[in-house]
């Protein structure tokens, strides 16, 4: 490991450990002190010493090792800053105070915590432990025990309440917290679930197959709707009446969602030893490098005409330089092509791109094409929107994430103590999937696939044409909510997780100047394809989790299309 560090330090030379960390971090993208050592000609325990406060030790990577593991302040002492105080207590104590500037240096930017008047929680709020909802139950229907336990499958994001209709013929379930029809705990069991409150009447339709069709009851769903917020707002004033649930709500949050210290990304340092010098970055557009540089994957929200282009490329080559990234994609709006390519000369005229436009993709060059993109070695390869379409995923590929889905819910169903309805419709859906695709016609069979092209980095240009996502979710009747979304959509998707999944969970740099348009689903789409896995550590799998702890759904009236009568 050394041997290769030497070679990476031939004919680099700083005058001083500060300039030794600045061409770490610009050519390594790392704190390496065994290459500041060679490059400065001080000892490794100097460089250490002299840096100290400007890096830090992680101890989860130092690998006992004095000279490994460490980072600059700025990565350190951000992110989950109570887990970061707890691994660096516990490792201090381990090995008997050697980490006790790390325990010093967090807590003086620990965010402070915050008080329960500051904490939105509501009925549905995924932190919030099935217990409490229990203990709600029982506070709102006047009962000392209960028989409607709740139950949360966080992977799905759906809660169920057991034996609904158990206590419907008491007051509270049919007048003060419910309606004769629609009890108190199916308001509640909708509402955790996010689900739209209404109440239907089946009347004759000559339309329809069955003669019958269902119309909303507008008398009985706003009866309905003003139960649910009378159980809304009783619930958020009785979740902190009592000490020890406010203690207790207090510390889960604290613990997921307050500690998160937010991380600067400064680029002022970086050089660019391979771009033409006719061409000079901004420095927000080094920070933006720095931060690709630096994370899994970035959103690059930049107004229209900042330069994002220029941004993606530069990360891109210094990506290559570094060897953090092998084979590069830019995938473009086709009527951008020609732009791309004209900036990706001017910025490196010696640069090995290739263009993949529609004329240069037809059916009969399609496959000596890819079979360049998958054998040689470019540094960027720039591909058209309508040519990334036509490159599909093998037959392989989908089953083995198909069998990992199966896997993975096949686990919680043995578990067996959270199982609601939604996660056994979910195992029947994957395991029809897999039958699928195992036995169904696949379209380009017999060509080479994207899962072969060995793409390590993804760039995507004009990424809001991508937001149509398929969502799965309980919530109905609210506009920009799609179930169905588009193939496109999901093409991209399974394409951003297949590089994500060979990279670590990173590899994906998406472009827009607007992530959002018209709907909050659009930040959720674009959190599921750049932070899936914080997501996931957060239990914030599904839409319904993520609308639970982020949005508030609120039902109101507007006037009918005919400005005759109002509607729901």
């Amino acid at each position: 490991n050394l041997f290769a560090e030497d070679q990476r330090a031939e004919g680099v030379h700083a005058d001083s450990i500060p300039d030794g960390l600045i061409l770490s971090l610009s050519n390594l993208n790392r704190v390496d002190i065994a290459y500041i050592s060679q490059i400065t000609g001080e000892d490794m325990k100097t460089v250490i010493l002299t840096l100290k406060g400007s890096i830090y030790q992680n101890p989860c990577t130092w690998n006992e090792c004095f000279y490994e593991g460490w980072e600059t302040a700025e990565e350190y002492l951000s992110g989950n800053m109570v887990q970061k105080w707890k691994q660096a207590v516990e490792a201090n104590e381990q090995y008997k105070g050697y980490f006790a500037d790390n325990v010093t240096a967090i807590e003086k930017v620990l965010p402070p915590t915050l008080p329960s008047e500051e904490i939105y929680v509501t009925i549905g709020s995924p932190w919030v432990p099935e217990e409490i909802v229990d203990d709600f139950i029982r506070y709102m229907l006047d009962v000392e025990d209960i028989y409607c336990y709740t139950t949360h499958d966080t992977y799905t994001g759906s809660w169920e309440i057991a034996c609904k209709s158990l206590y419907s013929h008491r007051v509270a379930a049919k007048s003060t917290y419910g309606t004769e029809r629609m009890n108190a705990l199916q308001i509640l069991e909708w509402t955790l679930n996010m689900k739209t409150v209404c109440v239907t009447d089946e009347v004759s339709c000559r339309s329809t197959k069955s003669g019958k069709k269902r119309v909303i009851n507008q008398g009985e769903t706003v009866a309905a709707l003003e139960k649910q917020k009378k159980q809304i707002s009783e619930f958020q004033k009785w979740v902190w009446q009592d000490p020890a649930r406010k203690r207790k709500l207090e510390m889960i949050f604290e613990n997921n969602f307050g500690c998160l210290r937010k991380r600067y990304y400064d680029g002022s340092f970086l050089t660019f030893p391979t771009m033409s010098p006719l061409v000079q970055l901004y420095p927000y557009q080094k920070n933006a490098v720095m931060r690709i540089l630096s994370t899994p994957n970035t959103l690059l929200a930049h107004d229209v005409g900042s330069g994002k282009t220029y941004v993606m490329i530069a990360a891109g080559m210094e990506l290559r330089r570094m060897g953090l990234s092998k084979k590069n994609l830019y995938v473009v709006p086709n009527n951008l092509v020609g732009q791309w390519m004209d900036i990706f000369r001017l910025m490196y005229p010696s640069a090995k791109v290739l263009c993949v436009d529609p004329g240069s993709f037809t059916p009969q060059k399609r496959e000596k094409v890819l079979a360049s993109i998958r054998d040689e070695d470019y540094d960027g390869i720039i591909m058209a929107y309508s040519c990334f379409e036509q490159v599909g995923l093998s037959r392989a590929h989908y089953i083995k994430e198909l069998e990992e889905t199966r896997d993975q819910v096949k686990k919680l169903l043995e578990k067996g103590d959270k199982v609601t309805n939604k996660l056994r419709r979910k195992a029947k859906s994957v395991d029809e999937a897999l039958v699928k695709a195992i036995t169904g016609v696949l379209k380009t069979e017999g060509s080479i696939f994207f899962d072969e092209l060995g793409i390590t980095r993804m760039f995507v240009d004009e990424a809001h044409h991508f937001k149509n996502v398929p969502i799965d979710t309980q919530t109905s009747h609210v506009l920009g909510v799609s179930a169905s979304g588009s193939q496109k959509c999901q093409d991209m998707l399974d394409k951003v997780r297949l590089i994500q999944k060979n990279n670590g969970g990173g590899g994906v740099v998406m472009a827009t100047g607007t992530p959002i348009t018209n709907s909050v689903t659009d930040v959720y789409v674009m959190q599921k394809y750049l932070q899936s896995g914080e997501l996931a550590m957060l239990e914030l799998h599904s839409f319904d989790s993520w609308i639970g702890m982020f949005a508030e759904k609120v039902t109101e009236f507007e006037i009918d299309v005919d400005t005759s009568s109002y509607r729901l």
